[in-house]
């Protein structure tokens, strides 16, 4: 059963939202829930089904999805990433990411990227081979604004965005025939299905809708390299990759 988001995806994304400050190289919503009160009702198919069975439905609705909104927690190599951020199959994405300096709010639409950080990021970012004085400086033209990275950093931010294809894999609800069905809940006020797989270090949980298609919504897993505890909204709805006011972006080009 391989319900836990992968190591390589987990590091990619924490290393593309890092990228500046460490090298690393490489609107309704039920973002955060975490209710998983029993839920009640009438019989459901997934009653005569085994987890494994339920799994494999779940995977075959994973597998149509264009887009989706990643809402969490991941921490991969020490490091914790907190995530909102809504992707689709083209590496289009809106939304924040936030890891030790600071919170990142990304818009990428093709190859066209547009980031904002606060000034903790910049200030921390900055201050790597510059003096005090200048790092206060640059600190002061990016606060508040967003800028549209050189290309180099715009294909390494860029990659953040290029992973949902990666993410789907790395969550996919695939059963070997270990998992096990706990009590029904509920994820976002919506009926869930909960299959769980424990090994002598890990525990994984899924949790797929019992309405409409069988939509993966809530993945954790604790106790392994990559803990995380990740809700997925907005199945197939389109990313808003209207780009930032020209007024509010700042001009690369008159930066050395």
């Amino acid at each position: 059963m391989k319900h836990d988001i992968s190591h390589r995806a987990a590091t990619a994304l924490l290393c593309a939202t890092t990228v500046i400050v460490t090298g690393c190289g490489s609107s309704g919503t039920e973002a955060g829930a975490e209710s998983t009160a029993p839920a009640t009702g009438t019989a459901h198919a997934f009653d005569t089904m085994t987890p494994e069975q339920i799994g494999n439905e779940a995977l075959e609705a994973l597998r149509d999805v264009t887009s989706m909104r990643f809402t969490g927690k991941v921490t991969s190599d020490g490091r914790r990433m907190e995530l909102d951020l809504a992707m689709d199959v083209h590496g289009s994405c809106n939304g924040t990411m936030t890891t030790p300096p600071g919170t990142m709010r990304i818009i990428k639409k093709g190859s066209l990227v547009h980031v904002r950080a606060g000034e903790d990021y910049w200030r921390t970012t900055f201050s790597r081979g510059m003096t005090a004085e200048q790092t206060e400086e640059m600190v002061a033209r990016f606060k508040g604004r967003w800028i549209k990275p050189p290309r180099g950093m715009s294909e390494v931010l860029g990659r953040v965005c290029g992973g949902f294809d990666a993410l789907l894999q790395g969550v996919s609800p695939l059963s070997d025939g270990s998992a096990t069905r706990a009590a029904d809940a509920t994820v976002g006020g919506r009926p869930v299905a909960v299959l769980t797989e424990r090994t002598a270090t890990e525990t994984t949980t899924v949790y797929i809708a019992k309405e409409g298609e069988p939509h993966l919504l809530r993945a954790t897993a604790t106790g392994g390299e990559v803990p995380l505890d990740l809700t997925f909204t907005d199945h197939d709805k389109p990313v808003d990759t209207t780009p930032p006011p020209p007024g509010q972006v700042l001009d690369p080009t008159t930066l050395r």
